[in-house]
């Protein structure tokens, strides 16, 4: 995506996982999906940043898919998300869905076809410790609108819903 920030359409869980189904990522979720498919391993790293424009009063939180293949996909969470997004951080793993029709929201299934065109990322309560400690230490004249406040007492709530998942 060359570092282009997208947008989730909807962000849930199912059953022991967290998802997001941001179809702007389909073509590229489309080609890894063909790699696994033709046997070959595909593996990516995520990072969890803060990017903060002081002058337009807004902050997004990012997450940052750095591909084997050296390609970067950045889905970019907006305030009015992070709620949402804090069901998140209750699980270690997310699916990146392409497509809303693989999931029945009314019976809380996602569909076989999800597995194919979905690609499951593991390990994501790691880079959400990274980003409780942004939080933690961010400088005073950076919370923008109370949105430092805010984020952090959401990831302090889930913190004591899930002790040890984040900061002590």
């Amino acid at each position: 995506m060359g570092g282009a920030i997208i947008y989730p359409d909807i962000i849930g869980t199912l059953a022991d996982t967290g998802f997001l189904v941001v179809p702007a990522i389909k073509k590229e979720l489309a080609h890894y999906a063909e790699r696994r498919s033709l046997g070959e391993e595909v593996n990516c790293q995520l990072n969890w940043n803060l990017v903060i424009v002081k002058s337009l009063e807004i902050c997004l939180i990012s997450m940052e898919i750095l591909w084997d293949d050296g390609n970067i996909t950045v889905v970019g969470f907006p305030s009015k998300t992070w709620e949402q997004l804090s069901q998140l951080m209750h699980y270690r793993n997310v699916l990146l869905l392409p497509d809303r029709g693989l999931i029945g929201l009314e019976n809380n299934l996602i569909s076989p076809v999800a597995a194919q065109e979905g690609f499951l990322i593991t390990g994501i309560d790691k880079g959400l410790i990274r980003l409780a400690n942004k939080v933690a230490n961010m400088p005073p004249d950076l919370n923008v609108r109370g949105l430092m406040t805010y984020l952090g007492d959401l990831i302090n709530s889930t913190r004591s819903t899930d002790s040890g998942l984040f900061l002590s």
